[in-house]
């Protein structure tokens, strides 16, 4: 079937591409956004590269805030991956072994993520509960190019906090405490977090309320 020439985009095959112009002109679109929407099933979410995509909280109890974002702020459903398989852990240079809990959900487009340590081991979260902080620890960006990102916020100062790999994709926190008051996670733009960000997404389109609390695929 021939798929109709759309606003903002041109169909080809099962390939959209939608092109973002920067609002001072054509020539200054060098920067534009664009976005490859994969349709019938692609791993695209709604957030374009480099924005920020989540907002995380450490909480002290992961039930009780649950229920305050399901019940009260009508965010979910949240997807719960106890015992997060966190591989190749560094925390601040040397070896680390968190274990934590995580539950990930959307408010439209922003994914929402609460992380409950399981352990005492040194890590980002321990040290941020250790200095009798909840709420906001980091928000969530994934660049277009991860490795070269990663040098950029080196470059400025700012030290490679946490780092590990989920289902071999990498991940780094970066310590940008005295600049935004938080971490700054960073995700290579790999399909183990694409597929997930889209599932977590693709739930909350308009969700009801029933089932608010699901267990993660991964």
């Amino acid at each position: 079937m021939t798929r109709p020439a759309a606003k903002m985009g041109v169909y080809i095959g099962q390939v959209t591409l939608r092109m973002v112009l920067i609002r001072n002109g054509f020539k200054s679109s060098v920067k534009a956004l664009l976005m490859v929407v994969l349709t019938g099933g692609g791993k695209v979410v709604t957030q374009p590269l480099y924005t920020v995509r989540q907002v995380a909280y450490v909480v002290r109890d992961m039930e009780k805030a649950l229920k305050y974002w399901t019940e009260y702020l009508k965010v979910g459903p949240f997807f719960v991956l106890e015992h997060a398989p966190l591989d190749n852990q560094k925390y601040r240079g040397g070896a680390s072994n968190a274990d934590i809990s995580i539950a990930l959900g959307n408010s439209g487009d922003v994914q929402i993520e609460l992380i409950y340590c399981e352990n005492d081991a040194p890590s980002v979260y321990k040290e941020f509960l250790d200095a009798g902080k909840t709420g906001v620890h980091h928000f969530g960006m994934m660049p277009e190019n991860f490795e070269e990102t990663c040098r950029e916020y080196a470059a400025r100062g700012h030290e490679a906090a946490f780092e590990c790999t989920v289902g071999g994709a990498p991940l780094v926190y970066f310590d940008t405490v005295d600049s935004i008051g938080h971490f700054i996670e960073l995700w290579d733009n790999n399909e183990v977090y694409l597929d997930l960000f889209k599932l977590v997404e693709d739930a909350a389109k308009g969700w009801d309320g029933s089932d608010p609390v699901r267990p993660s695929p991964l």
